[in-house]
């Protein structure tokens, strides 16, 4: 590998700045995790950047090697070994530390008393997550890099956000270069609570300190929707303003070039739902609801395309009146032919603040969508703005049903039209252009970041036109 020459201390002589973006996934690994890896590593370098990424060779529940062929050659990846142990060999193992089994009945509780001390110590070895096991050997490679490569700006994505640990110390190391914190997820608030040793007050202490420190050591921190912000800019409110951005999640309007949506091959109005299922994605109350309409249940279809977590409930999907069918995670051009083949989108959501990558890519199909979500959460402000569906409380059971009815009644078909405009501002080229601006106030000490609002053209089926924004 080719580097030019430059006296110790200098920047780069070339006008093309060099990002290294750490993400602890990155294709072959599949699923939405990656996609927002992918689209920073295939669009920075057309605003100007050389990118170099940072991986590490992970064992992840889904692999995809049709994602391989998104990434510019001129990107160089970087891969390297972890500690962490593969992913099926540590979801087994944290079972049987994590579960009393039979030994909660034995010697007064003395076996569960063991396997509970054995899961605090774990927990606490391994915080704020499993990934973090990476850290030692991701630390000296991004050392090498940034030395090697006179790298200016390192952008983390996360979660895992164990990543955070790496972005501080980079930002110990080298004072000088500029440090952009991704934040795909709401972390304290949402993530700890979720995923990864939920509920351990060990884990959420740390897990706030480690947010901290990153607050205020990256030059910028980046959410991805108004509701994340707002709350962790509540969090730091000594923190300056121009420090936060906000940068949606999109889609790749290449990718969806060639979609061509085609009737499927069944009389029944068919519903699908991609991506993974667990908890806050449980299509419980979509099934309930649709297992008491006994007149139309009959000519509904519902397709499950993806991975079902480990700890989700299957059982939920037995004994049902409708016809369901379960489809294992297949690559997302596979995935993509079975969204042709749908009428309705499903998108059961119960979180309030974030928004699922997956919604991104059922808005460039232009098919409606059915989510199951709160008013007053983020994926009902998105879906009101761009006009993409029908939005229903997970909770109100009859209205849910009506929906449904509605929906049959209509034969899969939605009675307004999309806002284009408002959905073409979640195009990952225009996203990427918005980061690399991000990325160059950030490189000029002593500047203000004067960031324009992302803004999206109001509901038409409402009079108001008040803007999904930062801040707003």
């Amino acid at each position: 590998m080719k580097t030019e020459s430059t006296a110790p201390g200098n920047l780069h002589p070339m006008s093309q700045d060099r990002v290294l973006l750490i993400s602890c996934y990155f294709p072959p690994a599949g699923g939405i995790n990656v996609q927002r890896a992918v689209s920073l590593a295939r669009y920075l370098p057309q605003n100007g950047f050389k990118v170099f990424v940072l991986t590490a060779h992970s064992s992840v529940p889904m692999s995809d090697a049709e994602l391989v062929k998104l990434i510019p050659k001129d990107v160089e990846v970087h891969r390297t070994w972890t500690l962490e142990p593969p992913f099926r060999l540590r979801k087994k193992l944290w079972s049987c530390i994590n579960s009393p089994g039979k030994s909660a009945t034995v010697n007064n509780g003395i076996g569960a008393k063991v396997k509970s001390l054995l899961a605090r110590r774990v927990k606490r070895l391994i915080c704020p997550d499993p990934q973090v096991l990476w850290y030692p050997i991701a630390i000296g490679r991004a050392t090498k890099l940034i030395r090697k490569e006179k790298i200016r700006t390192v952008l983390v994505t996360a979660p895992p956000f164990s990543a955070f640990l790496l972005v501080n110390e980079i930002k110990r190391r080298f004072p000088h270069v500029s440090i952009i914190a991704d934040v795909r997820d709401e972390w304290l608030d949402y993530f700890v609570k979720e995923f990864v040793f939920c509920g351990d007050e060990y884990v959420s202490a740390r897990a706030a300190q480690i947010e901290r420190e990153t607050v205020e050591s990256c030059d910028r921190i980046v959410n991805v929707t108004q509701a994340s912000l707002l709350r962790m800019r509540s969090r730091y409110p000594e923190q300056p303003d121009h420090k936060f951005a906000l940068i949606p999640n999109g889609y790749d309007p290449a990718v969806f070039s060639e979609f061509r949506s085609r009737a499927s091959q069944t009389d029944r109005i068919v519903f699908t739902y991609t991506g993974t299922v667990y908890r806050p994605a449980s299509p419980k109350a979509y099934l309930d609801a649709l297992d008491g309409l006994s007149q139309i249940r009959a000519g509904i279809e519902t397709r499950f395309v993806g991975r079902i977590a480990e700890e989700f409930d299957r059982g939920i999907f037995e004994n049902r009146q409708s016809s369901i069918r379960l489809v294992d995670f297949v690559p997302q051009t596979e995935a993509r032919r079975f969204m042709e083949e749908t009428d309705v989108l499903l998108l059961p959501w119960t979180d309030r603040v974030n928004i699922p990558g997956k919604f991104y890519e059922y808005l460039a199909t232009g098919k409606p969508i059915l989510a199951l979500c709160y008013p007053d959460s983020e994926l009902a402000r998105v879906m009101g703005r761009t006009s993409s569906g029908w939005c229903v409380s997970p909770e109100d059971t009859g209205a849910i049903q009506q929906t449904l009815a509605e929906i049959h009644g209509l034969g899969g078909k939605y009675p307004h039209p999309r806002n284009w405009e408002a959905i073409r501002r979640f195009e990952r080229p225009r996203l990427a252009a918005e980061y690399a601006r991000v990325i160059r106030e950030a490189l000029q000490p002593g500047e203000e970041l004067d960031l324009a609002e992302f803004k999206i053209p109001a509901d038409p089926r409402q009079e108001s036109d008040r803007e999904l924004a930062a801040g707003a």
